[in-house]
């Protein structure tokens, strides 16, 4: 282990640095986005995958499944509220949220790897089984996100800096999404289709032991700089009375649930769509996932450049304006083995524009926690970001029983042979018309925002004296 890596474990929680005025380096910048690149293994098996898994692998019918996704949602208003509470109040001498990254890398990673395995059981001890593992790979999964999207508010309040880790963030986000959009249809491929069950075993298992490592090197990457004692040691009544009176952060919450929504409706569709629409194979999926994670990488690459020129909020309500009339235009295109190669320019086109909303998204997250503390005295950074991670969660829930429901009315049965001209068109309509609503609705709510950088410049030199 290198002397950094030892005085980064050693050194913990604070450091008597400004945190408004702190240079953020690039190696702590890339295991900051190491931390979020391991998240997203777990949110795209479960966006891009796992919805057809059950359908179509482990043999539950899309009512059943869009009924687990609802009904779990249930755990997660008491668990994550409750993870919050508990990563706020937490005191070691890693830090407050960091350490989370090294406690909870391996369940993460084992809870995963059950959750694609196919018991030999009855098709109810089946249903029995995929609640409990999906309940369990929510929770553990709260347990680490909550405290990672927290973290970047200990490391500083200095706006640019937080938009260079967020774009940092996103790169490896769009990497690791390529690991397990193009990885897993191509490893499954290599098996024959009685053995497809135990590829997405092994594949899942490959994928879940990185995202571990990228957990731990998360760990041993970042700095906590913003003191335990200015972060306010206040009731569970009182952080929740701060969160109600962050006007900011409510409209928020409201944005990350429309914008998941947009990525898993998608995500969870492309897989009936490759399969259904385009009559794509195995190696045109990989091509496909290809184009999206391509496009999900070069989008982050361009934000630094981007905000320089046009404000961020601006630049995130144009940007879902434009893309819900993209969006709406692509209902009309055509589709078919014809329409192969159309559709990936298509996708790698929306994706690199989808993709800078990421990064600016989380952005205006981590500012309007900064708001609050600004409004109101009281920092609530754990719960602040329990909150969004439970309204993620609902958008996994609402985006996972569109798909199931639209699948219910159109008839979906598995199998192309078994594929009609209205499921077609409900298929398509998942990838098209049902994002273009939500891009539209989601502008719409970002207009009601002040979080603009005239404001957060003010925000933080005001701020600045709460520091250690």
């Amino acid at each position: 282990m290198s002397q950094t890596v030892k005085d980064t474990l050693v050194l913990g929680d604070t450091h008597k640095v400004d945190p408004a005025t702190v240079h953020i380096g690039p190696g702590e910048k890339f295991g900051y986005g190491l931390g979020d690149a391991g998240g997203t293994i777990i949110t795209a098996l479960i966006g891009n995958f796992l919805t057809f898994f059950y359908t179509d692998i482990f043999g539950l019918t899309p009512a059943i499944v869009g009924t687990l996704f609802l009904v779990l949602r249930v755990f997660d208003a008491v668990t994550d509220p409750m993870m919050g509470v508990i990563s706020d109040k937490t005191h070691s001498r890693f830090g407050r949220f960091r350490p989370w990254q090294l406690w909870m890398a391996i369940p993460v990673a084992i809870v995963g790897i059950m959750t694609f395995s196919v018991p030999d059981v009855s098709y109810t001890m089946k249903v029995v089984y995929a609640f409990i593992t999906y309940m369990m790979l929510s929770i553990s999964y709260t347990a680490i996100n909550v405290p990672y999207c927290a973290l970047i508010s200990t490391m500083t309040t200095n706006p640019k800096e937080v938009v260079q880790c967020q774009a940092w963030r996103f790169v490896l986000t769009g990497i690791a999404g390529a690991m397990v959009s193009v990885g897993l249809p191509w490893f499954v491929g290599l098996f024959d289709k009685q053995q497809t069950a135990l590829g997405y075993r092994y594949g899942v298992m490959i994928l879940c032991a990185l995202a571990a490592v990228m957990f731990i090197w998360c760990f041993a990457a970042v700095k906590e700089r913003v003191s335990i004692s200015a972060m306010g040691n206040f009731s569970f009544k009182e952080h929740i009375h701060n969160i109600r009176k962050n006007d900011q952060l409510l409209l928020m919450l409201f944005m990350s649930f429309f914008l998941i929504n947009i990525f898993n409706v998608r995500g969870g569709g492309y897989m009936y769509f490759i399969h259904y629409a385009l009559q794509g194979s195995s190696s045109y999926t990989a091509i496909f996932f290809a184009m999206v994670t391509a496009g999900g990488v070069i989008g982050p690459l361009t934000v630094n450049y981007l905000t320089k020129m046009i404000d961020i909020k601006k630049l995130y309500m144009y940007l879902n304006l434009f893309l819900a009339l993209y969006s709406a235009a692509m209902f009309l295109l055509p589709v078919g083995v014809h329409s192969q190669m159309l559709w990936l320019g298509i996708i790698f086109i929306y994706h690199i524009l989808l993709g800078i909303t990421l990064p600016l998204h989380f952005s205006l997250m981590a500012f309007a926690d900064d708001y609050g503390r600004w409004k109101t005295g009281i920092s609530s950074s754990g719960l602040t970001f329990a909150f969004n991670l439970f309204f993620i969660k609902l958008a996994w829930a609402s985006s996972a029983a569109i798909i199931s429901f639209t699948l219910v009315i159109i008839a979906y049965h598995p199998g192309l042979a078994n594929q009609t001209s209205k499921s077609i068109t409900g298929i398509v309509s998942i990838e098209t018309f049902i994002p273009a609503i939500i891009h539209l609705i989601l502008a719409l709510i970002i207009a009601r925002s002040k979080l603009d950088t005239h404001l957060m410049d003010k925000v933080s030199q005001q701020i600045k004296p709460q520091q250690a």
